[in-house]
């Protein structure tokens, strides 16, 4: 082998490295203020990196990282596993997306006392106007909204709704599909085409009060945009 041919492809590994390794800016939030007031980093590839600015009522400021596979690594500084580190959880963020955001939630079975779940944030693909619906429950549901109806499934596949127009009232109604009269939530929301929303549906924490919880995001469209 040749040293032109082995500089060729020491160069080429190096490309495709710094491609892999390489991944959008993430913003993170925290689903209520008991984790927003939690010790939480992220481990990369350069070292641990502490997210000082969680709040339960805003995305968090964009962070960079670096990682060499196809996920980051959320660490609770904070709390002491059996081995006596820091427990940790590993959150994919899959390749395609251009402005993760990471939801953090309250999970008491897990060793860091939270779970997370990655969506994609970007506007270009969460129009103004849009209401994001992202089903965190135990199973599937049904959404109405005005006079139409659209199926939530449970995981971390968000639904979106564009209702259109211009800034109007809309009534929301949530229920199971196997009983359609008994309506799990019910209000009228407010539809601005300058706001999109996140709507995160989450276990009422109490079931007997509340059978479903929704955390509603708005996020309002930049001046001049």
């Amino acid at each position: 082998m040749s040293r032109h041919t082995i500089v060729f492809i020491a160069t080429l590994i190096l490309s495709v490295s710094s491609r892999t390794v390489s991944a959008a800016p993430v913003r993170f939030i925290p689903m209520n203020d008991d984790v927003a007031a939690c010790k939480i980093a992220f481990q990369d590839d350069k070292g641990l990196t502490n997210l000082k600015d969680l709040n339960s009522q805003k995305r968090s400021a964009p962070y960079n990282f670096k990682s060499s596979g196809k996920s980051i690594k959320l660490v609770a500084v904070d709390r002491k596993g059996d081995d006596g580190k820091p427990p940790t959880l590993e959150l994919p963020i899959a390749s395609e997306f251009k402005s993760p955001l990471v939801l953090i939630l309250a999970d008491p079975k897990h060793p860091t006392g939270w779970g997370a779940v990655a969506i994609e944030d970007s506007s270009a693909g969460f129009a103004w106007g849009t209401l994001r619906f992202l089903n965190l429950t135990d199973g599937p549901l049904m959404l109405r909204y005005g006079t139409e109806t659209k199926p939530l499934p449970d995981g971390n596949q968000p639904v979106d709704v564009l209702p259109g127009g211009e800034a109007h009232n809309i009534g929301v109604q949530l229920f199971n599909e196997s009983a359609p009269g008994n309506i799990l939530y019910s209000a009228a929301w407010e539809h601005d085409p300058a706001f999109r929303k996140l709507i995160v549906i989450m276990p009422g924490v109490d079931p007997r009060i509340r059978v479903l919880d929704l955390k509603v995001l708005p996020d309002k469209r930049p001046a001049g945009k």
